[in-house]
This record gives C-alpha cells, structure tokens and sequence, in this order.
C-alpha cells in the first residue's frame, strides 16, 4: 500500500518511494526478500481530493531489517530495501470495465484495507503488462510545462538507515536502468527550469550537457554577484537518493570550484510533481567526512601506464613467493 495521504495517525509509517518500505510485524510472513511486488494507491488525495485506486509502480523486495526504534512489546516493525524500482509511466486502474483486477472475495472486502496483501500470479502479471508492458514504449514523461517543482530539504535517506539496511550507500553502482539517460535528461531540464524560476538574479544559464560539453557539470549560470556557478544534476525516480555516481571528472570539478559547485538532487522524476534540493559545495562535505566517496569503476586501457593502480599480488607471484619460501 502506497498512498499519498494517510487519514490516521496510527497508520503513519516512514515509508519511500522507491527506496524502503516500513510495516508492523504482522507483516512479516508476505513480506519476503526477493519476491516482486506492486505499490498499490487507495482513493485518498492531497488536499481532501478522491481518486481512483489504482497500481502506480513495481520492484523486488530487498534486505529486511528490524526498526532500531519500534518498541519491541507493543509495536514491533520492520524495514525493506527496495530494489528494481520501476514507476509505472501512466497507472494501472484497480478495476478494469468496472470489475477489480484483484479477486477478492465478497466477505473478506477488509482486506482493501491492508497495508499488504498477497497477489496471484495471474493478477501480478496483468498489473505488470499494463504498467510496463511487452515491447511496448514507455508513455512520455509530462512536459516542462505541466509539472509542478517543489522545493525539498530531506532528499537524502539518513546514513544510520542505509547501514542498517543495505549495508552500502547505493553510490557506486554503475549499472543504469533501461531509462537511466531519460531520465538524467529530464532531470537536467527540471533542474534548469527551478535555476531560471527560483535563483534571484541569475542570468546566463547555458546547459552544458545538451551541447556535448562535459567541463565537470551539467549547467553553469551566473549569479547576482556577477560569479559563475557550476551545477551538477543527478535525478531518480525514487522518492529519496541513498547515494549517487560521480566521475572523477565532476569530483575534480567540485574539489577545484568549492562553494561554487553545486549538486542538483532531483527525485520523483518522469512525474507531474517532482522534488529539487539543492546542496552547495559537495566537496566540502567530503573533506569534513560527512560524506564519502568509493571508487566503483576503473578504466583499463590495454598498454602500461606510469600511473596504473596498484594491485595485489598476482597467484603467479604468489605461487613463485611461496617457492621461494620453501627453498
């Protein structure tokens, strides 16, 4: 269950979109690590708007950990990572011509209720064939000009829940989804549209990246000081961002330029309402050691180099060592 609103206090929980979802203990035995599942909406709106029910995403349920603040009498809960998130480009209604793709049954209706429930095979796949389809293209992401940018300060999961969770920050990892270069694209144009909108005074905002030019960042404008500032844009679908890529062109870009590099988070993207937070100086964060940086992928070119990494010892020299010993 993932709506946008929740009408009790009892049924708030500290779930993301994309990221991890929390849930009480009675739970436990649907919620399984590695078995795919779809968010399912209810009607309720922002704003005490109704709407129809409808499945607006799928994934695969990741690491499962125990909630370090639940009270483990009254209220045990748990947390998952989520993995292999994909929102679905329009949302699947919960009833097709009037009949519920869910069969459930007349006496057990409470369970539209349910935080969780469990799918047949036959229904997943229908959800899953109109959400993403066969060899069918994805619907277009809105247009600039229908979305609606809201200002965010809590774009980034907490570090203590990543590790309890995942165990890894979620940096590093180079593999890209099917829709990685859409949507990094889009982010760009939503991080230029809130530069232009919401920066007082700035003029000049040229983007970098949509003319090849790969100085270290996306887009560069100049603010009301007369100063070039330099913004790198990183974008999810997600509704937060547990860590990011950078290359070490843009970490030497954001080590050279400081307090004039900024990194553009931008999260809920492809969707009428996405989410911007902007943070100064990344580097900065580094060398204070609120952040860190582990390298992910190395670029090996096929002559020797002055400057190659180190390695360890290769087993042929181990096994020459180990001779060597014995002799």
């Amino acid at each position: 269950m993932h709506n946008d609103v929740v009408a009790k206090p009892e049924h708030e929980w500290d779930d993301k979109e994309g990221v991890h979802y929390h849930y009480p203990a009675k739970y436990q035995s649907k919620i399984k690590t590695g078995e795919p599942f779809v968010y399912y909406r209810g009607v309720h709106r922002v704003g005490g708007k109704r709407g129809a029910a409808e499945y607006v995403g799928a994934g695969r349920v990741g690491h499962i950990w125990p909630d370090p603040n639940a009270d483990r009498k009254s209220r045990r809960a748990f947390y998952c990572a989520i993995e292999d998130y994909q929102r679905f480009a329009v949302p699947v209604p919960a009833k097709a011509n009037g009949v519920t793709l869910e069969q459930i049954a007349a006496d057990r209706q409470n369970l539209w209720r349910d935080g969780v429930r469990a799918l047949d095979q036959i229904t997943y796949d229908q959800i899953m064939q109109r959400g993403i389809g066969t060899g069918l293209s994805p619907a277009p992401a809105p247009q600039l000009s229908e979305v609606s940018i809201v200002e965010s300060d809590a774009l980034i999961v907490p570090a203590a829940m990543i590790e309890a969770g995942t165990g890894k920050s979620g940096a590093g990892n180079y593999r890209k989804s099917k829709r990685a270069r859409e949507i990094g694209d889009w982010a760009e144009k939503v991080a230029i549209r809130y530069i232009r909108e919401r920066v007082a005074g700035c003029t000049d905002c040229v983007h970098r990246a949509a003319i090849d030019e790969t100085p270290g960042w996306d887009i560069d404008y100049i603010d009301v000081d007369g100063v070039l500032q330099r913004v790198e844009v990183k974008g999810t679908i997600a509704a937060a961002f547990t860590g990011i890529d950078l290359t070490a062109n843009e970490i030497n870009a954001a080590v050279t330029h400081g307090s004039n590099y900024w990194l553009y988070l931008v999260a809920g993207c492809l969707t009428a309402s996405p989410k911007v937070q902007a943070i100064q100086d990344p580097a900065g964060k580094l060398h204070a050691g609120e952040w860190s940086a582990t390298p992910a992928v190395f670029s090996l070119k096929f002559a020797p180099s002055l400057t190659s990494l180190k390695l360890p010892p290769h087993e042929d020299e181990l096994a020459s060592n180990a001779v060597t010993d014995r002799d």
